[in-house]
């Protein structure tokens, strides 16, 4: 039987005789095959699993908790303001023959501390700062040193920024001690804390009001602060160019982009000079400007130009 092909293996299975299961034994055997087919199904739920699970809601929950908690640390730092000190205000000081001398530019808290201030402060501007003479009066007994500094805080940031440090000299003009300095640019416009400072000890403080910057143009500056840049007129205004071989004359356009309308104004008048701290050649001219209307402007000049802001006088 183990030579016949296949086909002659099925005839011959066709001569054995037929057996008819009973129904008992007909459903025991499919009942077998079903079980066979049918896996179980495992509820495995294991330690190691609920484990891993368990671990990584803890990351969900603990991981944002820590990012809040660090995020919300600099904020704060950043965020925190601090107290409007005295104002400060103009007052003069007197010379050999006892004449005031200096009533429009020193500016402080009277028989304290003061300084010859520029007319504004400006932020960001290295030019209104190059030149600082500061002035001092002791208290009777009062302990004073040589040396001081001067900081400034952002009353609305609390950011403090180191401005002087200079060596006092004998007083003049009615003073006790004084001395020649320069400051450092205001980093942001806005409220500033002058702190007059004998190592961390403060000696006397007040504020100030520093302005918004100048209007940058590329190379070009235009001596108003963006702050006062409103509609109407300005005279005399300053236009610093920095530069080689600059123009006798300077045009300054001004396009309006609600109606489409351009004004060009004419500078002149140019004084060259060097900056001391960068070295580089400078031009300044002068002329007049005219803002008709608030709005949206562009403001050219030698082929630069920048968006400005034109904002609604104040009363």
């Amino acid at each position: 039987m183990t030579h016949l092909s296949d086909k002659e293996l099925l005839e011959r299975m066709k001569e054995f005789p037929t057996h008819k299961l009973k129904g008992e034994q007909k459903n025991r055997i499919i009942h077998s095959m079903r079980k066979q087919k049918s896996p179980k199904r495992k509820f495995g739920f294991s330690f190691q699993r609920a484990g891993v699970l368990a671990a990584f809601l803890a990351v969900l929950i603990i991981v944002p908790i820590l990012f809040l908690e660090n995020k919300s640390e600099p904020e704060k730092h950043l965020g925190a303001g601090v107290e409007r000190a005295e104002n400060g205000d103009y007052f003069a000081l007197t010379d050999e023959d006892g004449k005031p001398v200096f009533p429009d530019s020193n500016f402080g808290l009277p028989g304290r501390v003061s300084l010859l201030s520029p007319p504004e402060w400006i932020a960001g501007d290295d030019r209104s700062v190059a030149k600082i003479m500061v002035y001092l009066w002791w208290k009777p007994g009062e302990q004073v040193y040589q040396n001081m500094k001067v900081e400034a805080v952002h009353v609305d940031t609390g950011i403090t920024q180191e401005m002087a440090s200079f060596t006092l000299s004998a007083g003049m003009y009615g003073s006790d001690a004084h001395a020649l300095t320069s400051f450092k640019p205001f980093e942001k416009h806005g409220v500033w804390n002058l702190k007059f400072m004998f190592g961390e000890k403060t000696f006397e403080e007040f504020s100030i009001y520093v302005k918004e910057p100048y209007v940058k143009i590329g190379d070009s500056t235009l001596m108003i602060s963006q702050e006062d840049l409103v509609a109407g007129t300005f005279e005399n205004v300053n236009l610093e160019v920095e530069g080689e071989d600059l123009p006798g004359q300077v045009e300054l356009e001004l396009f309006r982009f609600e109606d489409g309308t351009a004004e060009v104004f004419l500078f002149s008048g140019k004084t060259d000079y060097i900056k001391a701290d960068t070295g580089k050649k400078v031009g300044m001219y002068t002329g007049d400007l005219v803002i008709k209307k608030s709005g949206r402007y562009r403001m050219s000049t030698l082929q630069q130009s920048v968006p400005i802001e034109v904002r609604k006088p104040v009363d």
